[in-house]
Parts: C-alpha cells; structure tokens; sequence
C-alpha cells in the first residue's frame, strides 16, 4: 500500500546516472567522509567534545554532546530544533536515555543505537551527493549553535539565585 514513488524517483536518478555517474558519486562520498571525519573531530575538540568511535560504518558519524548535556537538562534537544530550524538536513540529535511507549511496548533507549548508550549525541552522515561545501556550511551552523547554548547555559547558571549566608541584616530604628 505505500507509494511507489519513492521507488521510481531511485530508478529514474539511477537510469539517468548510469553505473559510471553512480560510482563517481560514491568515490566522492568517500572522499567526503574522511573530510566530514577531520571537521567534525576538530569542532568536537574545540566544544570539549569527542567523535564517538565507530569504526564498522563507513557513512555515518557522531559526537558527543557531554558538555551540552551538563549546561542544562533541556540544551541536547534544543540543539536538535537549532539545528532543523537552521536546515542542517541529515543531522540527527541523540538525548540520553529516553524511553518512549508505543502502543504498550516500552522502547528503552528511544532514538538510539541502542538501549543504555552511555553519552547524549549528534550523528552526521556522509551521504551520496554530499559536498565540501555541505559539510562546512553544517560546520559552520553546528559551532554557533553549540556556542549560543553554552552561551545560554552559562547565563541561566549565573542569573539564578544564589543562597547568601551570615549576611547582617540591618537593624530597624
């Protein structure tokens, strides 16, 4: 009962193509995944971040969001519409331990790769048509969203109040 038209538009892409057209786009996407690696590694480090390490996919990728996830309980799942809203397509944000129930089955680890992963994440993939540019751009919108939530965090931290103690009271003549 689905649409076959998800299935025709791949076959048309493919015909028009051809097999040396379809193979020049999975060299570059190779290309680009090594290039995604460096960029997302080098603004991972420059977050207090890291590339989560898995090394049996060759398309897709993920940072840690550990800092995200200390600043403010809500900062993970704000990056995620950040980033929507900023049409950084592709991108996809993992919060920790989320549990969601479907129809009376429990899902534990709801979004994840798994059920107990130990880490909040963002996972990018390099997928076929990519470009260098598509990847800086995302780069690019990634940075200032993780900057204006540390931003954010940093403010909400220092605007709440903060218990004074042995502080006089003046005495009332």
């Amino acid at each position: 009962r689905a649409s076959a038209s998800p299935s025709l538009d791949v076959l048309i892409t493919l015909l028009t193509l051809g097999a040396n057209g379809y193979k020049k786009y999975l060299s570059e996407r190779k290309e680009i995944y090594s290039f995604l690696v460096e960029e997302l590694k080098n603004l991972a480090s420059a977050h207090g971040e890291r590339l989560l390490h898995t090394p049996h996919n060759p398309i897709s990728l993920a940072m840690s969001l550990d800092g995200l996830q200390a600043s403010s309980n809500q900062a993970v799942t704000q990056l995620g519409s950040m980033l929507f809203t900023r049409q950084v397509s592709g991108a996809r944000v993992i919060p920790l331990g989320k549990d969601q129930t479907i129809s009376g089955h429990t899902f534990r680890g709801f979004m994840s790769h798994s059920e107990s992963y130990p880490c909040p994440y963002l996972n990018a993939a390099s997928a076929v048509g990519i470009t260098r540019q598509d990847v800086t751009l995302c780069m690019k919108r990634l940075d200032k969203c993780l900057n204006a939530l540390k931003k954010d965090g940093k403010a909400a931290r220092s605007s709440s109040p903060v218990p004074q103690t042995n502080q006089e009271v003046p005495d009332k003549d």
